[in-house]
């Protein structure tokens, strides 16, 4: 009977802490359509840590590309490994671009890369078959270099 009530109260709490971060990314994402970075990330990142993949997702994009933010590879690998983890469909192309180019600081693995990529493409993602178009061709920052 007392397992039954732990159990149950942990089922409560994650409940809760599952309310609370799609209430708090809705509410970031409502600065973010206002343009008001400073309040959103925050919010955002809050929504992230109670494990939002949503929001895991959207911060990973963020510090990946450096939009609204200083660009972090270190923290866009942790969101997006977070939220691909957790299920979430776009953040494995965004994984696997990180990987692909080492933008931003990100560690660069272009198999790892070329592993997120063929994921996603195959979930419909076109901009990870594009990039893995690119790779298979060596254009664009793919493309060998000459010396």
């Amino acid at each position: 009977m007392w397992k039954f009530l732990g159990n149950l109260l942990k089922l409560n709490a994650a409940i809760a802490d599952q309310t609370k971060a799609i209430m708090k990314y809705d509410e970031g994402l409502a600065f973010v359509k206002a343009k008001d970075f400073v309040r959103a990330l925050p919010l955002i990142a809050e929504a992230a840590e109670l494990g939002n993949t949503d929001a895991m997702a959207f911060l990973g994009a963020e510090y990946l590309t450096g939009t609204n933010t200083k660009a972090d590879g270190k923290a866009a690998e942790r969101y997006l490994r977070a939220a691909v983890a957790g299920g979430h469909q776009d953040a494995k192309g965004l994984l696997g671009m990180g990987y692909a180019t080492g933008k931003a600081g990100f560690p660069k693995d272009l198999d790892t890369g070329i592993f997120y990529l063929k994921e996603a493409a195959q979930e419909g993602d076109e901009k990870a078959a594009a990039m893995l178009v690119m790779i298979d061709k060596g254009e664009g920052i793919f493309a060998k270099r000459k010396r």
